[in-house]
């Protein structure tokens, strides 16, 4: 059967960030990085003003033949991903991804810096996009304005597998089981792990970080201004945007969400993402490494990594805050949470590290 059918870059245009990429790697200057790699405040991630001359960029990138090439090298591979036909994409083979997976505020920020550290790249200057949770955004289906989500995702992975071949190829020094290191922190890979398990097979390595729900709650409010008035959940940061977004997901109109328990907004999300991230199959491959949060697992996990590296360096310092401390209703809430999620994943083979988390670090 003779028939053709026909997508333009209307119907999928490339990403602003990938141009922004494409367009500092032709042009030079520096990578927009944002503040990926500061940990120390919060706010709710907008790109404000950051696109405003995106036009005019995209339109030097594809008037330039290196980058009208690497465009259309995205496009190849989103191609080969649509298919399922991948045989260029076997180009990737020559990388060694380290995808640091977790809910936000568990260590997946450091972990990834002192990767990046080990290849002898300086963190304060990689782009966001290439680095960081946000790009490429894999979530569950939905249309909207701006697309199909997972076609949208599928050409986002190929355009962030092609930031990768560029800037590893220019700036990596670090090879390790046969390919050069590449760090990600990547905790949209629970929306869409088949793509992920089927795209780098044998050339990824997971580290899941992990920590006890009432410090994650704690964390998200000491970056977002402290417990909203009457307990109730208050949308002021990129995480609680995250956890409303979870409750939307499952069904909760945002109303009702809005006049719910703050600590029950995140427990839902917490006790939703490790069960999915069960579900996966992911913490049950030989590839991953669960690191609970606190500074004895998180240094010493980049001590043995930089080992198997033969890197002679060592971490940087983690943090810790102090344990927190909530009413009795939630604190009891929050262990019927641990305690579910634990026979959760129980149930499929997979052991919870419950004791470790409940040392609240």
């Amino acid at each position: 059967m003779g028939l053709n059918l026909t997508l333009t870059d209307e119907e999928l245009p490339v990403s602003p960030a990938f141009i922004e990429f494409l367009h500092v790697t032709l042009k030079g200057g520096e990578y927009h990085v944002g503040d990926w790699f500061g940990q120390e405040g919060e706010g709710l991630a907008t790109n404000e003003g950051r696109f405003q001359d995106i036009q005019k960029k995209a339109h030097e990138v594809v008037s330039h033949p290196q980058g009208k090439a690497l465009v259309l090298h995205a496009y190849r591979y989103f191609k080969e991903m649509l298919t399922g036909r991948i045989d260029t994409l076997r180009n990737i083979n020559r990388f060694q991804f380290y995808f640091v997976v977790g809910i936000p505020r568990t260590g997946g920020t450091y972990l990834t810096k002192q990767l990046f550290r080990a290849s002898g790249i300086d963190y304060t200057k990689v782009q966001n996009a290439l680095a960081h949770d946000g790009f490429p955004h894999l979530a569950h289906l939905s249309f909207k304005k701006i697309g199909n989500i997972h076609t949208n995702g599928l050409l986002q992975m190929a355009e962030y597998l092609t930031m990768v071949e560029v800037y590893f190829g220019q700036h990596a020094r670090l090879a390790h089981r046969g390919g050069v290191v590449v760090p990600k922190k990547f905790t949209k890979v629970i929306y869409n792990f088949p793509l992920i398990r089927e795209l780098f097979s044998a050339n990824a390595i997971y580290l899941i970080t992990m920590r006890h729900p009432l410090s994650i709650i704690q964390s998200t409010l000491d970056k977002s201004g402290g417990m909203p008035e009457n307990r109730k959940f208050a949308l002021r940061s990129a995480i609680e945007r995250w956890a409303l977004d979870d409750n939307l997901h499952w069904g909760i109109p945002e109303a009702k969400v809005r006049q719910m328990n703050y600590v029950d907004v995140f427990l839902g999300y917490w006790r939703r993402f490790h069960i999915q991230l069960a579900i996966t199959g992911l913490p049950a491959l030989n590839s991953a490494r669960i690191v609970p949060y606190g500074k004895e697992y998180m240094t010493g996990t980049v001590s043995e990594l930089y080992k198997q590296f033969g890197v002679e360096m060592v971490p940087e310092e983690f943090k810790v805050a102090p344990k927190p401390k909530f009413p009795d209703d939630e604190e009891a809430a929050a262990e019927k949470t641990l305690q579910e999620v634990s026979n959760a994943w129980s149930a499929l083979g997979i052991k919870l590290p419950v004791d470790q988390l409940s040392e609240r670090n």
